[in-house]
């Protein structure tokens, strides 16, 4: 499947592209397909491409072609991901793979941007804080802030136009989301992923997804399965401060006490509910009033009926 880059803006896109330029846009976006689709399989962009899923993100540059009036045209081509070596069906949900059989690396980059540029809050739960790190490494492809990139595929998915001034916004998406934080929890060990090393943890404020990426401590956790279990690890968020997964760094048997401080944990201080509300596109953010202010001379109780007001 071929898709386009158009670069112009510029008085250097005039057909010819210079190596270290090349070489940022290949790289970064080969690293976005591969970050968009490790969301996609396992639910955490930031983790190792298996092995025979590499082949699966190739894109191969076919051809630069352009003048100094039309800018630069890069011509790639993709394949679509039901070329994957050992996708095994059993282990996905058929509406995945029916969505990866359309799916390419190239599709993924498109739309993992338009996810970061769209109004529509649900588009954000196809990114993640280091996917949207990736999003903001392409800005160094940006010879100036009047040069501008173009991304189509010539069929079904809308093209995009990228502006300079669009990763402002995407850096302040990537702001919102709380960073990750150490966290311990207890629940019921339910469910043991082998193929995405994962688990699912039920606790009393519903289930919690943790990944493992030691081996090791994965093939230890078949001791508790069914089994209550207090997990060590950090938690890893969403945009509006959801919980997305639980690192694992540890875990032993639970006691009265890390029953008694074990919750779902949630995170989002104020300046990310600034950014949060802001991006949402509410009139006014009581946050306003007391961002840079707090802590200040208000009691603790002052300051919740402060947070109260957001409601």
């Amino acid at each position: 499947m071929n898709y386009d880059i158009k670069i112009k803006g510029d008085s250097l896109d005039d057909g010819t592209i210079e190596f270290d330029k090349l070489a940022n846009i290949t790289k970064v976006t080969k690293d976005i397909a591969a970050k968009a689709l490790m969301l996609k399989l396992f639910g955490y962009s930031d983790l190792k491409v298996p092995s025979n899923v590499k082949n699966a993100l190739s894109i191969k540059l076919e051809k630069i072609s352009g003048n100094a009036k039309v800018g630069t045209h890069l011509l790639l081509e993709a394949s679509t991901f039901n070329t994957i070596d050992g996708l095994q069906l059993d282990f996905f949900k058929p509406t995945l793979l029916e969505e990866l059989s359309s799916l390419t690396p190239m599709s993924l980059v498109i739309t993992s941007f338009s996810a970061a540029l769209s109004e529509n809050s649900e588009d954000k739960n196809n990114l993640d804080k280091p996917l949207l790190k990736s999003l903001l490494q392409f800005k160094k492809s940006f010879t100036n802030v009047n040069e501008t990139f173009l991304f189509s595929n010539r069929q079904s998915i809308p093209q995009i136009t990228l502006h300079h001034s669009d990763f402002k916004r995407i850096e302040q998406l990537d702001e919102s989301i709380p960073d990750p934080q150490k966290v311990i929890i207890t629940g019921r060990v339910d469910e043991l992923k082998y193929t995405k090393s994962q688990l699912v943890l039920i606790t009393d404020d519903g289930n919690v997804h943790v990944q493992v990426k030691d081996s090791q401590l994965m093939n230890q956790m078949t001791a508790f399965f069914g089994k209550d279990c207090t997990i060590q690890g950090m938690a890893n968020y969403r945009l509006g401060g959801m919980l997305s997964f639980i690192e694992m760094q540890g875990f032993g048997q639970p006691d009265e006490r890390d029953k008694y401080f074990s919750k779902k944990p949630k995170a989002m201080n104020a300046i990310q509910q600034v950014l949060f509300q802001a991006k949402q596109g509410k009139k006014r953010n009581p946050f306003i009033d007391i961002v840079g202010k707090w802590p200040g001379n208000e009691t603790e109780e002052e300051f919740e009926e402060m947070l109260k007001l957001l409601d």
